[in-house]
C-alpha cells in the first residue's frame, strides 16, 4: 500500500488528476456503480433523476482531485468549508440543463471532433504521438470501464463546451468599454490615509469587574479549551538505523570502483584512501535509508493484520512513542510532532478508528500515527480566563472608541487635509506612491486592498465615505491625485484588453443565461439524501 501511494504521488496518474481539475466538467461522466438494489435520488431536473450512485461517483472524483492537489492539507473539514459537495451537485444540475439545451439546439460533437480531441490530448501521447496503450490505461484509471465510456462522456462534454463557448464568444465590446477596462487596470491613485489605532487609546480604557463579567457572558463561545489529542506513533529514522550499520571494506572498494568517475578529473583519479571516509558515510546513509524503507513496508503489512499500531509495532519489535493529551500549540515543541508540520497536521485531522497511514518525510523518516482519543474543546470558567477576558474587553472598548473617533472626524472633514487632520489629533498619516487598483506601484504594508478599493471609489481631493478597517486600526482614506492610464500603453494593450473585456462580459452573459435556464426548469434537491452521502 505504501509503495503504491509513493509511486502514484510522483506518477503520471497524479499529474492527470491534478490537470483534470482545470477541465470544464471533464471528469464528470457517469459509469456503472453498484452498491445493491437501493436507488435514491439526490436531485431531479424536470423529473430526470440524479441518483445517489452517480452523484457519489462524481463526488468521489472531485475529492480525489482535491486529495492529489492538497496532499497533507486535505481534510474533511476543509472540504466542507469549500462546499465541495454542494458545488458538485450544482455543477451536475447545470451540466444536465446544458446538455438538454445543446440537444434542443441540435448541437452535435462529430466523430472527427471527438477523434481530434482524443488524439491531440497530451495526456494520451507518448513523445508527441498518440499512444493507444496509454489511452487505455489513463481512461481506466480515470474511472471509465472502457474507452467507449470515456468517449461517450467526452462527446457530451464537447457539446456542452461548444454551447458555453458560443454564449461567451457572443459578447461584443465597444471602444468605450475597452477604454473603461483599461482604466480599471492601468489608472492610478495617490492615496493618503490617517490611521486611528485602537492600541493608542488603550491607556484611557478602564474595565471594571461588572463589565468584564458581562463581556465573558456574551462571548463564552470564545473561551474554550483547545482541541487535544492522545496518539501513538512509530518513527523509523534512518539516522538512528545508521548507528548500527557496518560496511565491509570490500563493499567500500567495490563502490569506489563503480563510482570512480566521480573522483576523476582530467584523467587523474583520487586514490581510495582519500575518499574512503566519504564513501563509508555515503554507503551507510544509503543502506540506512533502504532499511528504513523495508521496515516501513513491514510495518505497513503488519498494520493490515493487527488491530492497532501498538500491536503492529510490537510484532516488529519497534518502539511506540506515546503522546498524552496535547494541543496544537504544545505539539510544535514535541520532539516528534514538532519535527515536521505534516505530523501535526496528521495528528489533529485523524479520528480514533481511522486507518493508520505511514508518512514519508522529506528527511527520509517514516512515521505512523494512530489517534487514540480526541478531547474536543470545552467551555472554560471565568476564573480560568479572567486575565484574557479583561484584556479582550479593553481591546474591544478601544476599537469602539476608535470607530467613534473615526466617524466624528469624517463628519467634520470639511476642507480638512490629511496633514491637518493628523496634526490636529496626533494620528499617524501615510502617503502612497501612484498605485493601480491591483496594487502595482506600491507594496507598503499599510496599503491594503480594502484601502485601495475605497480610494478608487472616491473622487480626487475627497475623503472616502467610510473608514476602512485594517489590522492596525481604522483608516480614513483620502485621494490626493488620480492619474489616467497612459495613451501609449493603451495603444499597445488595446487588443489584449479588448479580449479580456469580452471574456469578462461573456462570463457574465453565461452566468445570466444559465440562471435564466434554471428558472425555466423544475429543479428539486433532496437534501436528506445529499446529507447522508
Amino acid at each position: 500500500m505504501l509503495e503504491i501511494m509513493r509511486n502514484q504521488a510522483q506518477s503520471w496518474l497524479a499529474k492527470l488528476i491534478l490537470g483534470g481539475i482545470a477541465l470544464s466538467f471533464g471528469l464528470w461522466g457517469i459509469g456503472d456503480y453498484f452498491t445493491g438494489s437501493r436507488v435514491a435520488y439526490v436531485a431531479e431536473v424536470d423529473g430526470k433523476p440524479i441518483s445517489d450512485l452517480s452523484f457519489t461517483q462524481t463526488y468521489e472524483r472531485q475529492l480525489n482531485s482535491y486529495r492529489s492537489m492538497l496532499g497533507q492539507q486535505f481534510s474533511k473539514a476543509l472540504v466542507a468549508q469549500l462546499g465541495v459537495k454542494d458545488n458538485t451537485l450544482q455543477t451536475m444540475i447545470n451540466r444536465q440543463l446544458m446538455l438538454d439545451e445543446a440537444s434542443r439546439m441540435g448541437l452535435v460533437a462529430s466523430d472527427a471532433a471527438l477523434l481530434a480531441y482524443v488524439q491531440n490530448n497530451p495526456t494520451f501521447q507518448q513523445a508527441g504521438t498518440f499512444d493507444p496503450q496509454r489511452y487505455h490505461t489513463f481512461t481506466r484509471n480515470m474511472g471509465f470501464a472502457t474507452t467507449r465510456d470515456y468517449e461517450d462522456d467526452t462527446r457530451v462534454n464537447l457539446m456542452i463546451d461548444a454551447l458555453q463557448k458560443a454564449i461567451v464568444d457572443s459578447a461584443q465590446v465597444n471602444d468605450a468599454e475597452i477604454r473603461a477596462q483599461f482604466e480599471r487596470e492601468f489608472a492610478q491613485r495617490t492615496i493618503a490615509a490617517v490611521m486611528i489605532e485602537p492600541t493608542n487609546l488603550l491607556k484611557d480604557i478602564k474595565i471594571d469587574d461588572a463589565t468584564a463579567r458581562a463581556w465573558y457572558d456574551s462571548h463564552k463561545q470564545d473561551y474554550h479549551s483547545k482541541l487535544q489529542v492522545k496518539i501513538n506513533a512509530v518513527e523509523i529514522n534512518p539516522v538512528e538505523l545508521a548507528k548500527d550499520i557496518r560496511i565491509d571494506e570490500a563493499d567500500i572498494a567495490a563502490a569506489y570502483k563503480a563510482r570512480k568517475a566521480n573522483w576523476t578529473k582530467d584523467g587523474v583519479s583520487k586514490p581510495l584512501s582519500e575518499v574512503h571516509d566519504e564513501l563509508l558515510k555515503s554507503l551507510t546513509t544509503e543502506k540506512a535509508r533502504d532499511e528504513a524503507y523495508e521496515l516501513s513496508q513491514d510495518l505497513d503489512n503488519a498494520l493490515g493484520m493487527e488491530d492497532s499500531l501498538q500491536a503492529a509495532a510490537s510484532s516488529l519489535n519497534l518502539p511506540v512513542y506515546n503522546v498524552d493529551a496535547i494541543d496544537a500549540t504544545k505539539a510544535r515543541t514535541d520532539k516528534l510532532l514538532g519535527s515536521d508540520p505534516a505530523l501535526i497536521q496528521q495528528a489533529f485531522t485523524m479520528t480514533p478508528g481511522d486507518s493508520v497511514d505511514i508518512i514519508e518525510l522529506d528527511d527520509g523518516r517514516f512515521v505512523a500515527i494512530e489517534t487514540l482519543q480526541r478531547i474536543e474543546p470545552a467551555p472554560l470558567a471565568f476564573k480560568d480566563v479572567a486575565t484574557e477576558v479583561y484584556a479582550d474587553a479593553r481591546k474591544s472598548a478601544a476599537a469602539d472608541k476608535a470607530r467613534e473617533v473615526a466617524e466624528t472626524l469624517l463628519a467634520n472633514t470639511g476642507t480638512l487635509t490629511p496633514d491637518a487632520m493628523a496634526q490636529k489629533g496626533g494620528y499617524a498619516k501615510f502617503l502612497s506612491k501612484p498605485v493601480r487598483h491591483s496594487g502595482i506601484g506600491d507594496d507598503a504594508s499599510w496599503l491594503t486592498p480594502s484601502i485601495i478599493d475605497a480610494a478608487f471609489k472616491t473622487g480626487v481631493k475627497q475623503w472616502a465615505a467610510k473608514a476602512v478597517a485594517t489590522s492596525r486600526g481604522l483608516a480614513l482614506v483620502y485621494v490626493t491625485e488620480a492619474i489616467a492610464g497612459d495613451d501609449a500603453v493603451f495603444a499597445k494593450q488595446k487588443d489584449a484588453i479588448a479580449l479580456e473585456a469580452a471574456k469578462a462580459k461573456g462570463a457574465v452573459r453565461f452566468a445570466r443565461w444559465i440562471s435564466t435556464v434554471r428558472d425555466r426548469h423544475e429543479i428539486v434537491i433532496h437534501k436528506n439524501v445529499l446529507e447522508s452521502i
